[in-house]
């Protein structure tokens, strides 16, 4: 992963009321903690940290006043509809030590037949913090009905390792089931019957009028 440096500024205000405030000015409250050092309370551009966050990026420089702390994201807390960020929590890691970080994994292609399904959307990579990879690419034009794709047939990048179970599904391609196939013939007959008006209510005679007996209740 690229490197990526967020400025913060150190936090004077605490409790819901100043986070709030915070938040209002668009400055997100962040802890920083870990390594043996004293925990840091500061804050961070919401707008900012939230853009590279949806890109996939984990590991962050964080300038604190004239020092620099390398941090690993480990807890986003969001309000209870899911979609303001309230607070986030930052461990500080070693750069010569290796960490363990869910990583998307990227869908290259698609199937000539068949059905692909893709249970792992990320997958648990080990790796020095610089030599994170944005993404796991998997190629899946070759894939046929049948086959199936597990750890242990992914190539880790240089210097990575999967952290997960070597016969765990990653994707796999099956058959359409014949139900679904008759189904959509189905929807196709009706879409060519769609031409033909539906008669709604009694018949009317030449007229104009309804059937006998309509409007007798009058």
């Amino acid at each position: 992963m690229d490197e990526i440096t967020l400025n913060t500024q150190m936090r004077s205000d605490y409790g819901r009321k100043a986070a709030k405030e915070y938040r209002a000015a668009g400055l997100l409250p962040v802890n920083i903690y870990g390594l043996g050092k004293e925990n840091l309370t500061v804050t961070i551009d919401r707008k900012e940290f939230s853009q590279i966050f949806m890109a996939g990026h984990r590991i962050f420089t964080l300038e604190v006043g004239e020092d620099k702390e390398q941090g690993v994201i480990k807890e986003v807390q969001y309000d209870a509809l899911g979609s303001e960020l309230l607070h986030v929590d930052f461990s500080r890691i070693d750069i010569h030590q290796k960490i363990t970080l869910e990583v998307a994994i990227e869908v290259i292609g698609t199937v000539a037949n068949g059905a692909l399904d893709v249970p792992m959307k990320e997958i648990k990579v080990e790796s020095l913090p610089a030599g994170f990879p944005s993404s796991i690419t998997i190629n899946v034009v070759e894939m046929k009905i049948g086959d199936v794709l597990r750890v242990s047939d992914l190539e880790a990048p240089e210097g990575c390792s999967f952290a997960e179970e070597p016969d765990a599904l990653v994707a796999q391609v099956s058959a359409i089931e014949e139900e679904e196939a008759e189904v959509s013939a189905e929807e196709g007959e009706e879409g060519a019957d769609a031409d033909e008006p539906e008669v709604i209510g009694k018949p009317q005679d030449e007229d104009g009028d309804s059937a006998a007996g309509e409007g007798s209740g009058e």
